[in-house]
């Protein structure tokens, strides 16, 4: 077994370390100040090749690696990056056409286009089998009707992987997954949700109203959406628990510097045993979590069902970043309830990752299921 990351990896782990530091820390305060949408970071994510997921050669590990490293200094760009990569871009590279690919990969890859992911609706987020969200043939057209909630990067995006199904009654053999067009009459952009974290990455409902789209816009074959959306989102699944290591390492760094900087009692709060049982849990669980997302990776990688393995790491990295920034906010005490103090995004950050990309218990459904078969 190998441990180690390919020298390329090492690269490009220090590439994107360098960039989060010198281009993404310097923003921080603009996306919580002012709901910043990092259009800047995007672009010159894609110069540095940053973007574009399969489509761009950057396998799992190395796609886990920029959103870790992303996520260390900024969970809510961290997230922005793991839907365009691995549902919008791997999504198109994987189930599309050559045309499709030729028509939409070269401006998601760059950054001239982000792309958004809509499946859920308002009763329809763990179950999308509930979708309401509609097409009809007319002729050579598809007429869509419906609308999503919590669609990351919707306000932004130039291409949405939108779900509908054709027949309510039968909606996982119905269910088609069409590229939207933004620009295009009959998509609107509906409530932007306002939340408690991830400031600057935006999440928002969409409506279409008599949306058409055409037969060369349905991404794979027609009927075949569901199939695709449990495929794209164990890829994604993946994205989220490297977003939540990530988030875990930058909280568990702040607590541990502050740990040897902060005295009581006439000496550094580090030296206490309570400190110490703290940091070193956090530290366990932040390995434990690293070896079950880039186990994950790895299996994708090879070709071979990570189903089990993506479920277990999104559920035990997202779990072991809240659990993380729970005891970071201890270590500081009532600072780490100030606002002043970085330590509380991170908390506020960290809340939403058990919840979207499915729920904990959504995830521990699926690994039931899977060691069940």
């Amino acid at each position: 077994m190998n441990f180690e990351f390919s020298e390329e990896q090492k690269i490009l782990k220090a590439t994107i370390r360098n960039f989060a530091e010198r281009e993404i820390r310097p923003i921080i305060s603009k996306m919580e100040n002012e709901n910043y949408f990092p259009y800047e970071i995007i672009k010159k994510l894609g110069q540095l090749g940053m973007l574009g997921g399969y489509a761009n050669n950057i396998d799992t590990i190395s796609s886990a690696i920029i959103i870790e490293e992303i996520s260390r200094i900024s969970p809510a760009i961290g997230v922005i990056i793991s839907v365009h990569n691995t549902l919008v871009c791997n999504g198109i590279f994987e189930f599309g056409t050559e045309e499709q690919k030729r028509r939409y990969l070269p401006d998601l890859i760059s950054g001239n286009a982000i792309g958004a992911y809509a499946l859920t609706e308002s009763q329809a987020g763990s179950n999308p089998l509930e979708m309401n969200t509609s097409y009809k043939k007319v002729n050579d057209k598809y007429i869509i009707n419906g609308r999503k909630i919590w669609i990351t990067n919707g306000p932004q995006a130039r291409y949405i992987l939108l779900y509908a199904v054709e027949n309510k009654n039968n909606p996982k053999n119905s269910m088609t997954c069409f590229i939207i067009d933004t620009k295009r009459e009959g998509f609107q952009i509906g409530i932007i949700h306002n939340k408690l974290g991830l400031k600057g990455s935006y999440s928002c409902e969409i409506i279409l109203d008599n949306y058409t789209a055409y037969k060369d816009e349905i991404l794979g074959n027609e009927h075949e959406g569901y199939k695709i959306a449990m495929k794209l989102l164990t890829g994604g699944r993946i994205g989220i628990a490297a977003q939540s290591l990530g988030l875990s390492i930058g909280a568990y760094e702040l607590a541990l510097n502050y740990s040897k900087q902060r005295e009581q009692f006439g000496k550094k709060i580090s030296e206490f045993q309570i400190i110490q049982y703290y940091l070193s849990e956090m530290i366990t669980r932040i390995y434990a979590s690293r070896l079950l997302t880039y186990y994950a990776a790895y299996l994708k990688d090879k070709g071979q069902n990570c189903r089990l393995e993506a479920s277990m790491a999104k559920l035990y990295a997202s779990e072991t970043a809240n659990f993380v920034v729970d005891r970071a906010v201890q270590i500081f005490g009532s600072l780490g309830y100030a606002m002043d103090f970085d330590i509380q995004r991170y908390y506020r950050d960290a809340r939403v990752l058990t919840i979207y990309e499915g729920t904990s218990e959504i995830q521990r459904i699926i690994i039931a299921r899977e060691i069940l078969k």
